[in-house]
């Protein structure tokens, strides 16, 4: 049973190719396994798949607001990595002192 759950959540959270056929045989496992007609299997997978596609818009969210608090953050990494590129190249403009 946690085999069918673990493809249930993976079929909901589309962590893989999922598609019409795939759906159809979690239905029928569920079915055997858990002894659901065809209407709650299809109720069970349907809501599998809703819960699934919220959690996938909440991780979307979350990872959303974690690219824009990086990205605010970018132009002032921006600007140090300009200063160091401006501070290297006026190192190796400046002549070397040779040792007598």
């Amino acid at each position: 049973m946690k085999d069918l759950l673990d493809k249930a959540l993976a079929l909901g959270l589309g962590l893989g190719v999922t598609g019409r056929e795939q759906a159809d045989k979690l239905m029928t496992a569920a079915e055997k396994q858990l002894k659901l007609t065809k209407t709650q299997s299809r109720t069970f997978i349907s809501t599998v798949m809703k819960k699934g596609e919220a959690a996938r818009k909440d991780l979307d969210k979350e990872l959303n607001t974690l690219v824009s608090s990086f990205a605010k953050n970018m132009p002032v990494l921006r600007k140090e990595l300009d200063a160091l590129k401006a501070e290297m190249a006026r190192a190796k403009a400046k002549p070397k002192k040779r040792a007598k």
